[in-house]
């Protein structure tokens, strides 16, 4: 059984990069956590890690009995998915990831809820707007915003965010109005890259497309920062409704362009289809498909 749980604390050393995080997780010492893996070592006979004061590494002998731990730990995972079903209250751990704007404004107020429904789940959250690899994270569900490429993941659309063209009043009052899409190609553009053409954005009315290549003044990966530069009048750009939403009724932007249609971003939760059917997955999909509700 000691062997057993050594064989945990390696699992989860590894799987977070580090004695620290591991010892956070876990809520044991560090110096607990590197006992447990040393005397974990001279059982086995190998050095598996190798150790320095900025990084871990796997010796070929860890990889190997990594691999083995990380079965018995998806082993555990299951039985303990499989209790829950029985008892209907989830247990164990829940690895949720979303984008910066969504998840602040959206995602934590709801994840409090859930945690009150399910006291027994420990929740963490990762805030990131760069598509994540769930596999290589280990998460559980991701609320992802946007556009899904082909993969081995399903997704399920739970809202769609259409796209808005926005600017200050401080901004369109020093440099002029934005009466058509074509007078952006005289106005300085502030590009979310991670939109799927940043730089060529499409405008629909009445079943007519008109794409405008725009100049980028600045370029970001982050919708925050895409808001903040509108604010500060840097120019003109395209970001989903919900980020903005509480800036245009407060004034603080103007929506350019309100007759034509730029598309939309869905919202979609995201999981790896053989985790689909552990409860504390199925509970929280249900929950957000529910209760979430964008501006």
């Amino acid at each position: 059984m000691e062997n057993l749980n050594r064989m945990m604390i390696f699992y989860h050393v590894v799987d977070l990069g580090s004695f620290t995080e591991a010892a956070k997780v876990l809520k044991m010492a560090k110096s607990a956590v590197s006992r447990h893996v040393t005397l974990l070592e001279k059982q086995v006979g190998a050095r598996l890690l190798n150790r320095t004061t900025r990084q871990l590494n796997l010796t070929e002998v860890g990889r190997i009995y990594f691999q083995s731990c990380k079965k018995i730990v998806e082993e555990t995972q299951y039985m303990q998915n499989e209790i829950s079903v029985l008892q209907n209250q989830p247990v164990g751990s829940l690895k949720i990831a979303t984008t910066n704007s969504l998840g602040i404004q959206y995602i934590t107020p709801l994840i409090v809820e859930f945690m009150r429904l399910y006291p027994k789940l420990n929740i963490e959250l990762m805030l990131q707007d760069q598509v994540i690899d769930m596999v290589e994270e280990n998460i559980d569900v991701c609320v992802r915003v946007g556009w899904l490429q082909n993969s081995d993941l399903v997704a399920t659309k739970v809202a769609d965010s259409r796209l808005v063209l926005a600017a200050s009043p401080s901004y369109l009052k020093q440099y002029g109005p934005i009466v058509t899409p074509k007078d952006l190609e005289k106005h300085a553009c502030v590009i979310f890259s991670l939109l799927p053409n940043p730089t060529k954005w499409t405008f629909t009315q009445k079943k007519q497309q008109e794409t405008v290549s725009v100049g980028a003044i600045i370029k970001t990966n982050n919708a925050g920062a895409v808001k903040a530069l509108l604010l500060q009048g840097a120019g003109a750009s395209v970001l989903s409704h919900f980020i903005v939403a509480e800036d245009l009724r407060e004034g603080r932007l103007v929506e350019l362009l309100p007759n034509y249609d730029l598309g939309s971003a869905g919202i979609y939760l995201v999981y790896q289809e053989k985790q689909y059917k552990q409860l504390k997955i199925q509970l929280f999909n249900d929950f957000i498909k529910k209760n979430l509700k964008l501006d």
